[in-house]
């Protein structure tokens, strides 16, 4: 079997671990000798493989160069370390055609924007995911050319999906795109615009999501395992499905709907997924904000003195580049999208479990691997200055998150978690919110 050089090749081929699974190698090689696994890791043809070293150079697995980023993003090299990264202007809203705001998580923002666009002629068709028809328990990436098409895309799909394997398609179609994509997706995909010129004229906006954690790609298949629900009977599969902030749920072919965890989305079970079901690569990204959109999107969770949401089923927008500004104004002035400029106010400017997590957890963990010596992610960025009890922190969430790794502990775990004895925890986390309100 024909040999490859390794250093010549994305950072899966020599340290599986530091794989986003973003799917960039898959859809950059120009030979297409890279596909997928069934957890979504490369595979290589050394047979195939022409050693060209281009999937390695827009891999944003091993090292992720922030000022590189900048540069590509933003026509300079100042890096800010704030956790929303570079902002123009901040919005709250939600869409403004009714079957889009509600099928939505947060109000159908991302959606609003990009029917904006295809309806408007300005792109020819939008880059999506949604849950496969065909296995309701998996993601899929897909370009959408129609209103129909891209009200597929609704809802949130928080498992590992990728991607940027749909390059290989847009190298063979004309016309301008959007993109709609997760941190690490983002950072491929500024690495290979500016290594392929003519393929961007092709991409017109990125818009990018906010981002805690992927969950495996098997995280649907073991909760529906979980309830002893056959995969057979299952239509579709909803992360937030019904009244926001919505519930996880399976929704089969007979009609019925399945809850699979007690509470909502905010209390209930996926606070325990993005610990059992985080990849290791997640756990170690510092970008949470997608910092290198041209807009960025997050829920909308503020709260007002009393505990109470300020904007139910809405959605923070970040607009980064002058591009981005021009896209939301342009939506918001036809009435695509219902916005509130919040730029000035404070409740605004950063999210805070977002920034415990991605802006300080996640920092001291790649700090401490490289400390003793184990693989992480390479950033010119520092970790930021920790108190004992930050470092603490990171160190139990380690330990619960490496309970995940085998599925002897996650499936008995997570199946208490989501049952009835379950929502002692749910009360709990409950209470405890109420209870900092009270105090305030």
């Amino acid at each position: 079997m024909k040999k490859i050089d390794p250093s010549l090749l994305a950072i899966a081929f020599s340290h599986k671990k530091l794989c986003t699974r973003c799917g960039t190698c898959v859809g950059v090689c120009p030979t297409r000798a890279i596909s997928c696994d069934e957890d979504y890791y490369p595979v290589l043809n050394p047979e195939a493989c022409t050693e060209c070293g281009l999937c390695e150079r827009t891999c944003p697995g091993g090292r992720v160069d922030f000022k590189q980023l900048t540069e590509l993003t933003f026509g300079h090299r100042h890096d800010t370390h704030a956790f929303d990264g570079h902002v123009q202007r901040t919005y709250v809203g939600y869409g403004g055609d009714d079957k889009i705001r509600k099928q939505g998580a947060g109000g159908g923002v991302i959606t609003a924007l990009l029917w904006d666009l295809l309806n408007r002629g300005v792109v020819d068709g939008c880059v999506v995911t949604r849950i496969d028809p065909q296995q309701p328990w998996r993601g899929q990436v897909y370009i959408a050319r129609s209103y129909e098409a891209l009200r597929e895309s609704q809802q949130s799909k928080y498992m590992i999906i990728p991607v940027n394997e749909v390059i290989q398609s847009l190298l063979q179609l004309p016309g301008k795109f959007a993109y709609a994509c997760l941190p690490c997706q983002v950072h491929g995909l500024r690495l290979y615009l500016a290594e392929n010129p003519e393929f961007a004229k092709k991409i017109h906006v990125i818009i990018g999501l906010y981002c805690a954690s992927s969950l495996e790609p098997f995280v649907a298949e073991e909760m529906l395992a979980c309830k002893g629900i056959p995969f057979q009977t299952v239509k579709n599969f909803n992360f937030r499905g019904g009244q926001w902030p919505g519930r996880i749920r399976a929704i089969l072919k007979d009609g019925r709907i399945k809850r699979l965890h007690y509470s909502n989305f905010k209390d209930g079970a996926i606070n325990y997924l993005t610990y059992l079901y985080s990849p290791e690569r997640c756990q170690t990204c510092i970008d949470g904000s997608a910092e290198f959109a041209d807009i960025s999107v997050s829920d909308a969770w503020t709260r007002d003195e009393t505990g109470k949401y300020l904007f139910e089923s809405h959605s923070k927008l970040i607009a980064r580049t002058d591009l981005g500004v021009t896209t939301m104004l342009e939506a918001i002035s036809c009435g695509a999208l219902i916005a509130e400029d919040v730029t000035q106010s404070r409740a605004y400017k950063t999210h805070k479990l977002h920034t415990v997590k991605k802006g300080m957890k996640a920092p001291l963990r790649v700090a401490r691997l490289h400390h003793e010596g184990k693989v992480a992610p390479l950033y010119d960025r520092a970790a930021p200055r920790a108190s004992r009890a930050d470092i603490w922190a990171e160190r139990v969430e380690s330990a619960i998150m490496a309970l995940g790794r085998r599925r002897s502990t996650r499936m008995p775990l997570f199946k208490f978690l989501t049952s009835r004895y379950g929502t002692l925890f749910v009360k709990i986390r409950q209470w405890n919110k109420s209870r900092k309100y009270r105090n305030k």
